[in-house]
């Protein structure tokens, strides 16, 4: 039977008990949620897991890993876990959500299951377990995006050249996502793709200027391209999803500013409008 699709739009905040789970059910307490009723499965992560163990980050090949649950001793393939490992023999949609307030979420886009591994982190006590981290491909939903063909391969890395590429050729790559049904490993090759074509996108885009101040870049790189870093709207420490309307090319003064700046919000705000 064809199940409902629900879209949460990135980047967009919810709250979570009144505009997810009284809409969709599901737990209200911890990282990962599975409704009954509703082909979903709510993944939801932010600063404060950290000291219990549970750090999720996205990866600089744009795969983003996340912590499973389980709070004490070793973590077990089980309930929320198994979710995610087999959310697409159940028909499920994983979405990840970021804390930003207590009971506020930001949606940071539908995710797809590529692997797990195992690494050694304390549980809530202190004590040292095997702790699963699942390997996650995040995409935005964009309208814009597209989907490489079921017998469409994506181009080698030795024929990416995004630096000499025309720029809409490398915004496709980087709008561009696995086929629906692609293996893992496919997925893990576009997903990588994607990433350094949305890098090198905003950087030629900004042709070296930098989108929050407006002013040149600082200096120019051994490569003899001005030097300024990629930023990710959406996501409170760098890595987010990777779509062109998400990344800025920011100053490095800038950049911090956003970071840890008193007026970091207002200036990420001016950069999302300018992008």
């Amino acid at each position: 039977m064809d199940q409902e699709r629900i879209d949460f739009e990135p980047g967009k905040v919810y709250r979570r008990r009144e505009d997810i789970h009284e809409i969709y059910g599901g737990q209200r307490q911890g990282g990962i949620s599975t409704p009954s009723t509703h082909p979903l499965v709510l993944l939801f992560t932010g600063e404060t897991g950290s000291q219990f163990g549970y750090k999720d980050d996205f990866r600089p090949d744009g795969t983003f890993w996340y912590t499973g649950e389980g709070q004490i001793g070793d973590m077990k393939m089980d309930r929320g876990n198994a979710a995610i490992r087999d959310h697409r023999a159940n028909d499920k949609a994983p979405h990840l959500f970021e804390y930003i307030s207590r009971g506020r979420v930001r949606h940071i886009g539908e995710a797809e299951y590529l692997g797990h591994h195992i690494e050694r982190r304390p549980d809530r006590n202190g004590t040292i377990r095997d702790a699963l981290v699942f390997e996650l491909e995040v995409k935005t939903n964009s309208s814009a995006s597209t989907e490489y063909g079921l017998h469409e391969a994506p181009p080698s890395d030795a024929d990416l050249r995004l630096w000499k590429r025309p720029l809409s050729e490398v915004r496709d790559i980087a709008m561009r996502h696995p086929p629906s049904g692609a293996s893992e490993t496919m997925r893990r090759v576009v997903t990588r793709q994607r990433s350094e074509a949305v890098r090198v996108y905003v950087l030629r885009r900004a042709d070296g200027t930098c989108e929050g101040c407006e002013k040149e870049a600082p200096f120019f790189t051994k490569d003899n391209r001005p030097y300024l870093e990629p930023h990710h709207i959406h996501r409170l420490a760098d890595g987010g999803p990777d779509d062109p309307r998400y990344v800025a090319a920011l100053c490095p003064n800038c950049h911090q500013e956003i970071h840890h700046g008193k007026a970091g919000p207002i200036l990420n705000q001016k950069v999302l409008n300018v992008v």
